[in-house]
């Protein structure tokens, strides 16, 4: 932890790491990154001020020698880095210089992409892809609920008919069953056959000759 310091300079909020000790860690590329993907308007064309660190000092030092845009600044060399830094007393120009390399490449690719608006047609199309698709679901969910229920109640239908054939099967049974048991013994249950009443019919005739 470090000493608290009274020095009001010194104790204003620390917002980026190379405020502090001026060297530029993968940290402070990886932030640059992140703040190029939250800012889709900017493009290779911009004004060099919108760079990391450049003051009002370096802004002017920087369109003296008619540089006005982040690609410029990235298509610097060192050596001319070093003569604005070291001899302009544009002391944070190496931070300028990096921010502007770090992010040349990403700026680059949203030209070929078809530049800004393009981009932004683009994470415009996939929320309304992502909309659709939730909407679909809602919709998919929605149906298999209906198609649950409507086969849920076909189902109790079903169950219920069965239960009542079984019911009335069952009474059947019962009735026949009662109706046998009231016969008196020895009585037949069923009719004659056919053999017996030709046999019957046939000896009445034979009588019938004989007389």
């Amino acid at each position: 932890m470090r000493r608290a310091i009274s020095s009001p300079l010194l104790c204003l909020p620390l917002l980026r790491s190379i405020a502090t000790n001026g060297r530029i860690t993968n940290e402070d590329r990886r932030w640059w990154l992140i703040h190029l993907e939250c800012a889709p308007d900017i493009t290779p064309g911009t004004f060099v001020s919108w760079l990391d660190c450049c003051g009002t000092h370096t802004t002017k030092k920087l369109i003296e020698r008619n540089i006005w845009t982040i690609e410029q600044v990235a298509e610097l060399d060192s050596d001319r880095v070093d003569e604005l830094k070291y001899k302009e007393g544009c002391l944070k120009m190496d931070i300028v210089w990096e921010h502007a390399r770090t992010i040349i490449t990403p700026l680059k690719q949203r030209e070929v992409s078809g530049g800004v608006e393009s981009e932004l047609q683009s994470r415009i199309l996939e929320l309304r892809k992502k909309r659709e698709l939730e909407r679909k679901r809602a919709e998919i969910i929605s149906e298999r609920s209906v198609v649950n229920e409507k086969r849920e109640e076909t189902l109790k239908k079903l169950r219920e008919s069965i239960a009542a054939k079984k019911a009335a099967l069952r009474a059947k049974k019962e009735k026949e069953s009662e109706a046998a048991a009231e016969l008196p013994d020895g009585t037949p249950e069923t009719d004659d056959s056919v053999g017996s009443v030709m046999d019957r019919v046939a000896s009445e005739s034979k009588k019938d000759k004989d007389q």
